[in-house]
């Protein structure tokens, strides 16, 4: 259950020191406690996409199209996303705290958005770079397919609202907001809870390959920095929106033959 020591994420505390006791507050869950709601919250994430890539297209079921192939992938994606939203949210009341503030949706200082800012522009200077030197694409085959089937079916301001709104809030609520804040608290502390997640986040990108996943867990090491430095996961939110918006941006311009 709740065996850990409350943390209270504070805009404003120093550099290195994001958090401070509030013995008003109760402890948030531990580290298996945080785990299981967190399988629950993603199972269901699952269950919503798959059941829906299943049930939309029953008369072909031995042939289900991949994720980026779906027309409607996008509006399943959303939905499940409020889903996982929500679960977390209401562990986040069970554990007996302002939800918001457990899951770190605070105000973000204006010195934290410039750093955030300026550390992903340089890490995607030098993935960008990596990608160059590598001989590879700059935007994937996932979101240029995804977006092409979008606009093939008239779709596409659902995917912009899937892609830059609803998959960077769900996805940082989830690692950056829950599974932070009790993996912080536990005995695997703020680096270990940094790479876990890192590592998470990235596996979790299956429609990615290899390269694919390594920026992803790059990305989310930066992100994992963030919160922490910040105490604040709304600059994560507004960091991963920007990233998900230029990669958009990029398949759009490659699909319309801008690029």
């Amino acid at each position: 259950m709740n065996e850990n020591p409350t943390a209270v994420d504070r805009p404003g505390a120093d550099v290195g020191t994001p958090a401070v006791t509030q013995p008003e507050l109760p402890r948030p869950w531990g580290f298996w406690s945080t785990s299981c709601w967190g399988l629950l919250a993603f199972g269901l994430w699952g269950a919503v996409v798959a059941g829906a890539i299943v049930w939309l297209n029953w008369g072909q079921i031995a042939n289900l199209p991949d994720m980026q192939e779906d027309p409607w992938f996008p509006l399943q994606l959303t939905l499940a996303n409020m889903l996982q939203i929500a679960v977390l949210a209401w562990a986040a009341r069970l554990a007996g705290w302002p939800v918001g503030q457990y899951l770190g949706l605070v105000r973000p200082r204006a010195r934290d958005l410039v750093a955030g800012i300026a550390a992903l522009a340089a890490l995607v200077l030098g993935l960008e770079i990596l990608t160059h030197v590598l001989q590879r694409e700059s935007v994937t085959p996932f979101q240029t397919e995804a977006y092409r089937v979008a606009r093939a079916a008239g779709l596409l301001p659902l995917l912009w609202i899937a892609f830059v709104i609803a998959a960077p809030v769900a996805e940082e609520i989830f690692f950056r907001g829950f599974l932070f804040r009790g993996w912080a608290a536990s005995p695997l502390g703020v680096p270990g809870t940094i790479l876990l997640t890192s590592c998470i986040f990235s596996a979790s990108h299956v429609q990615y390959d290899w390269f694919g996943m390594f920026q992803t867990f790059c990305i989310s090491m930066l992100f994992g920095w963030l919160r922490w430095r910040s105490g604040s996961t709304t600059v994560t939110i507004l960091m991963h929106m920007a990233i998900n918006f230029i990669a958009t941006l990029w398949a759009a311009a490659k699909v319309e033959g801008l690029v």
